[in-house]
C-alpha cells in the first residue's frame, strides 16, 4: 500500500511540474525596429475563474517591464489561456491572447506604434515612478531639450526664467513668488540632478553652471511644498534635471561652438567699454554609446565671458586710476555617466556618475549709481569686484535592482559633493556634502490600475570650513550638520482616479541642537472626461537655515553681510486646485492648464538690508555705518494666486510648431506687518523700543548720548508704506516661447518675458543716504546710488524679446543666429542691478 501511495504522489508531482510554462519576448518600435526600454507587460490568466475582487486582481495579474534590450520574461505560469497587455506612454496599447503550454516557453514579439491621441510627456519626479504628465496630482511643467538647444543656454538658471511661474535672480530660484532675493544664499527650491540634490553645503546655493546642459533629457518642475519625497529646501518646489541615456550600439557624438558679443546699451551712460568689444565664447561636446551591456556618456563645456558689467577707476588718488575692472567669468567642466547591466544578473544596474568644474568669476552686488548702472559699487574708487575661484566636483555611485517576478525595485545611491573656493586676498574655504538614499518600491498590478508604494531612508553630512567668513573672535571656522530622514508614499491608480498620500520624518543635528520635523502630503487627480483632468493637493514643507545664513560675516566692497546664529527653520504648507485639458488640432497636440494656489509660511527667512551694526565711531564709512545684509525670520506670510499655461507640439500643415506660454498672478503678503521680528539693545545692554519706520539714520545718539539701534518690523523696514507686501517679488509674470520648423530646414523662434514692477524693497535703499533725488528721509547723502530714480523708471515692469533663426546646412550640421533682448531694452533684474543689453551670437551644432 505504501508503495502505491508513493507512486501516486510521484505522478501527481510530475504532472504538476509539467503544467508550468513561461512567456518571454521583445518589444520594438514599429517604425525604427529599435528596442523600447521600460515597456509595461501585464498578463492575466483567463482560465482562472476566481473572484474579481481587488484582492484577487492583485494576485491573478502578473507583470514586468522590458530591459535595455527591449526584452522581458515571466516565469512560473500555469498552462492555459492568458491576456497580455503591452503599454508604453506615447504608444498605442496592445492586447493579445496567448496560450501557455506545459513545460514550454512561449515567445512573442510586439511592435508598438506611436500614439496620435496623447502627448508623449512622461515624468518621474512627482512620485518617483513614471507617470503621464496629465495624471499627476501636483502642478508640473516640463522643459525639453529643444528649448535648451534653440536658446543656446550655458547656464540653466537663465533658461529657467522661461519656465511658467519660475524666476531665477542672482542664482536664487523662486516659484510663484515663493522667494525674494537672497543673493543665492539658501534656497526654497530644491534643484536636483537625477533625483539627488545639487546644493552647495555651507551656502545652500544652486551651482547652475555645473549642470551638464549638453546631456539633458528633460527638466521637471514641481510647484508647491515637496518635502515629503525630497526633504529640506523643497519648501517652494523642485527642479529635477534628468540626464540622457545612450540609445544604442552606434555612438552618438554632439559638438557645439558659439561666439557672440554685447551690443552698445540704449543709454549712453551705461556704455563704459567704448570701442572695446565685450565678447563671450564657448564650446561643448557629448558622447553616448550603449555596448556590451554598458552605457557610457561623456560631456564637457568651456566658456569665457568678458561680461557687460565693469568700469574705469575714476578716482585719481587710487593706484588703479584709469584701469578697467570688469565683472567677467570663465569656466571649464567635464562630466561622465557609466552604467552596467550584468547579463548574469538580470534586473541589476550598477553605475557611477561624475562631474568636475573649474570656475573663475567676479561678482557684483549693487551698482555704483543709476547713471552708470553697469558699473559695480566701489569700482570708480578702485575697489576690485568680489572675485571667486572655485573647484567643484561630484561623484555619484549607484546601484539598482528590479525584480520583475514580484514587481519590486531597490535602489541605493550616493553623492559626494566637494566645493573648494578661494576669494580674492582671502584664505581658501571648503564645503562638503555627503548624501545617501536607499529606496524600496513595490508595484501591485490590478485589472483597472495599480498601487505603487515608495519608501526610503536618507542621510546627509554637510561641512563648511571657512575661517575668513565663519571664524574670528575665537569662534571655530568649522561648521557641521547631520541630517537623517525616513519617508513613504502610496500612489493608487484605479480607473479614472489617481490618489497619493505620503509622510516624512526628518531630524537635523546642528550646533549641539537636534530638530525633528514631520510632514505630510496628499493629492488626487480625477479624469472628468476623456481629455479633461481635475487635480488637487496639499503638502507641508520646511527648510533649515544654511551655515552661511547663520554665520556669514563678510563684505562686498563696501557693503557688509552679517551673521544671525539665532536663525530658525522656516516651515509651512501649500495647496492647490487645478484643471488640465488635453487638446488636439490636427497633428498638433497640447495641454491647457489652470491652477489656483496658496502657500503659507511660518518664520520665513528673508535677506534684509538694514543697519545691523553700530557705526565705527572713528570712521563710520569704514563699516558703511553698520549697514548691510542679514538673514532674519520675519514671521508669518502667505502667497495666493493663480496660474494658467499652454504647452504643445506637433505640426500645422507642413510646419512644426512648439509652444510654451503662461501667465502667473501672485499676491505675497506678511500676515502681521506691525509685529516686531528683530530687536536690538543699546551699548549698555538695555532694550531699545524704537520702531524702524520712525528711526532717523542720521541720529545715532539718544538724549543721554547712548548709541541706538532700531527694532525691525515689516512696515518700518519696507519701502512699501503698507508693509504687508513681501519684498523683491512680482505680482504678474508672462512667459511665451514659440518655435517654427519649416520643411526646407529653416527654423525660427521668439521668446517673450514680462514681469510687473517690483512693489517692495528694503526701506534703507530709499533713504537719503543713497538717493540725492527722491530719498524718503533727510539723512545726508553718503553714496548717491539713485535707487529711487532707477525704480521709478521701471514702474510699468519689464518686457524682453529674444529671437533666433537657424538653418540645417546638412543632416548633421545646423547654423543658428541668436539675438537676446532684440529691442535692446533697459531692464532691472532686481534692485540696483540692471540686466544685459542686446547680445548677438552665432552657434554651430554638429551631430553624428
Amino acid at each position: 500500500m505504501k508503495k502505491l501511495l508513493l507512486i501516486a504522489l510521484f505522478f501527481v508531482f510530475k504532472i504538476t511540474l509539467s503544467q508550468i510554462g513561461s512567456l518571454e519576448g521583445k518589444v520594438l518600435e514599429k517604425s525604427s525596429n529599435s528596442p523600447l526600454i521600460g515597456v509595461n507587460i501585464t498578463i492575466k490568466n483567463l482560465s482562472d475563474t476566481s473572484s474579481n475582487s481587488i484582492r484577487n486582481q492583485l494576485y491573478n495579474i502578473l507583470g514586468t517591464a522590458t530591459n535595455l534590450q527591449g526584452e522581458f520574461k515571466i516565469n512560473n505560469l500555469l498552462s492555459g489561456n492568458y491576456e497580455v497587455s503591452v503599454s508604453y506612454i506615447g504608444y498605442e496599447k496592445q492586447v493579445h491572447q496567448i496560450e501557455i503550454k506545459d513545460d514550454k516557453s512561449t515567445y512573442e514579439t510586439f511592435l508598438l506604434e506611436s500614439s496620435n491621441t496623447e502627448i508623449d510627456v512622461v515624468v518621474v519626479s512627482a512620485g518617483k515612478f513614471e507617470q503621464k504628465l496629465e495624471e499627476v496630482t501636483v502642478s508640473m511643467d516640463i522643459i525639453k531639450t529643444d528649448l535648451i538647444e534653440n536658446k543656446n543656454t550655458v547656464d540653466l538658471g537663465v533658461l529657467m526664467n522661461q519656465s511658467p511661474g519660475v524666476q531665477v535672480v542672482d542664482g536664487q530660484a523662486n516659484i510663484r513668488a515663493g522667494s525674494g532675493w537672497s543673493y543665492n544664499t539658501g534656497s526654497r527650491v530644491l534643484v536636483m540632478i537625477d533625483d539627488m540634490p545639487l546644493l552647495s553645503g555651507d551656502r545652500g546655493t544652486v551651482e547652475w553652471n555645473m549642470i551638464p546642459m549638453e546631456n539633458i533629457s528633460q527638466i521637471e518642475v514641481i510647484k508647491g511644498a515637496s518635502s515629503v519625497l525630497f526633504g529640506s529646501s523643497a519648501l517652494n518646489g523642485v527642479i529635477n534635471v534628468r540626464t540622457a541615456y545612450p540609445k544604442g550600439d552606434d555612438p552618438e557624438v554632439n559638438l557645439s561652438f558659439f561666439s557672440g558679443f554685447y551690443d552698445k546699451p540704449s543709454r549712453e551712460g551705461l556704455h563704459w567699454w567704448g570701442d572695446e568689444a565685450r565678447q563671450f565664447t564657448g564650446s561643448s561636446f557629448s558622447y553616448a554609446q550603449y555596448k556590451n551591456n554598458t552605457g557610457i556618456i561623456l560631456g564637457g563645456n568651456i566658456y569665457t565671458n568678458d561680461g557687460y558689467k565693469g568700469g574705469y577707476v575714476t578716482d585719481s588718488t587710487s593706484s588703479r586710476f584709469g584701469q578697467i575692472l570688469p565683472v567677467s567669468e570663465k569656466w571649464a567642466r567635464f562630466n561622465f555617466n557609466i552604467e552596467r547591466n550584468p547579463i548574469e544578473y538580470p534586473g541589476l544596474t550598477i553605475g557611477v556618475n561624475g562631474n568636475i568644474m573649474y570656475l573663475h568669476q567676479y561678482e557684483s552686488l549693487i551698482f555704483a549709481s543709476d547713471s552708470i548702472g553697469f558699473t559695480p559699487i566701489g569700482v570708480p574708487e578702485g575697489d576690485t569686484p568680489a572675485l571667486w575661484t572655485q573647484v567643484m566636483y561630484t561623484i555619484d555611485p549607484h546601484i539598482k535592482y528590479i525584480n520583475p517576478n514580484n514587481n519590486t525595485r531597490h535602489s541605493l545611491k550616493s553623492r559626494f559633493f566637494k566645493d573648494d573656493y578661494k576669494p580674492f586676498d582671502e584664505e581658501e574655504g571648503y564645503s562638503t556634502v555627503f548624501y545617501n538614499e536607499y529606496q524600496f518600491q513595490k508595484t501591485w498590478k490590478m485589472k483597472y490600475g495599480h498601487i505603487v508604494s515608495t519608501s526610503g531612508l536618507t542621510s546627509s553630512y554637510i561641512k563648511g570650513d571657512y575661517d575668513a567668513v565663519y571664524g574670528g573672535g575665537g569662534i571655530s571656522p568649522t561648521k557641521e550638520m547631520f541630517n537623517y530622514s525616513a519617508y513613504s508614499q502610496l500612489d493608487l491608480k484605479y480607473k479614472r482616479l489617481n490618489l497619493s498620500l505620503g509622510a516624512r520624518v526628518e531630524q537635523l543635528h546642528f550646533q549641539d541642537e537636534i530638530f525633528t520635523i514631520p510632514v505630510l502630503r496628499s493629492g488626487f487627480n480625477y479624469r472628468l472626461f476623456q481629455t479633461t483632468f481635475l487635480r488637487g493637493s496639499i503638502g507641508q514643507g520646511y527648510r533649515y537655515p544654511t551655515i552661511m545664513e547663520s554665520f556669514v560675516k563678510t563684505d562686498y566692497h563696501p557693503v557688509y553681510v552679517y551673521p544671525n546664529p539665532d536663525l530658525t527653520a522656516e516651515y509651512g504648507w501649500s495647496a492647490e486646485l487645478g484643471l488640465k485639458q488635453v487638446i488636439k488640432i490636427g497633428e498638433w497636440q497640447g495641454m491647457l492648464d489652470f491652477a489656483g494656489f496658496i502657500m503659507h509660511y511660518h518664520d520665513m527667512i528673508e535677506f534684509t538690508f538694514g543697519q545691523w551694526d553700530l557705526p565705527n565711531p572713528d570712521d563710520p564709512l569704514s563699516n558703511f555705518f553698520g549697514i548691510g545684509f542679514k538673514c532674519v525670520n520675519i514671521g508669518e506670510t502667505r502667497i495666493t494666486g493663480f496660474e494658467t499655461s499652454l504647452i504643445g507640439e506637433g505640426t500645422i500643415g507642413e510646419i512644426g510648431v512648439n509652444l510654451l506660454a503662461s501667465y502667473t498672478f501672485a499676491k505675497p503678503v506678511i500676515i502681521n506687518p506691525n509685529e516686531t521680528y528683530y530687536e536690538y539693545i543699546n551699548a549698555e545692554g538695555d532694550l531699545v523700543s524704537i520702531n524702524y519706520n520712525t528711526y532717523d539714520d542720521n541720529e545715532f545718539l539718544d538724549d543721554e548720548g547712548t548709541i541706538l539701534n532700531p527694532n525691525y518690523n515689516p512696515t518700518g523696514a519696507s519701502y512699501n508704506n503698507s508693509g504687508d507686501i513681501l519684498k523683491y517679488r512680482h505680482e504678474h509674470l508672462v512667459k511665451f516661447d514659440i518655435n517654427l520648423e519649416y520643411p526646407n530646414g529653416i527654423s525660427t523662434g521668439l521668446s517673450t518675458r514680462y514681469n510687473s514692477a517690483m512693489q517692495n524693497m528694503d526701506a534703507v535703499f530709499s533713504y537719503g543716504l543713497f538717493n540725492e533725488v527722491g530719498g524718503t528721509n533727510d539723512a545726508p547723502v553718503i553714496f548717491d546710488l539713485g535707487i529711487v530714480q532707477s525704480n521709478n523708471r521701471f514702474l510699468n515692469g519689464d518686457l524682453i524679446f529674444d529671437w533666433r533663426i537657424g538653418k540645417k546646412v546638412s543632416d548633421k550640421m545646423t547654423l543658428s543666429l541668436i539675438i537676446d533682448n532684440i529691442l535692446n531694452r533697459e531692464y532691472i533684474n532686481r534692485v540696483a542691478d540692471l540686466g544685459a543689453p542686446r547680445t548677438i551670437s552665432l552657434k554651430l551644432k554638429i551631430k553624428s
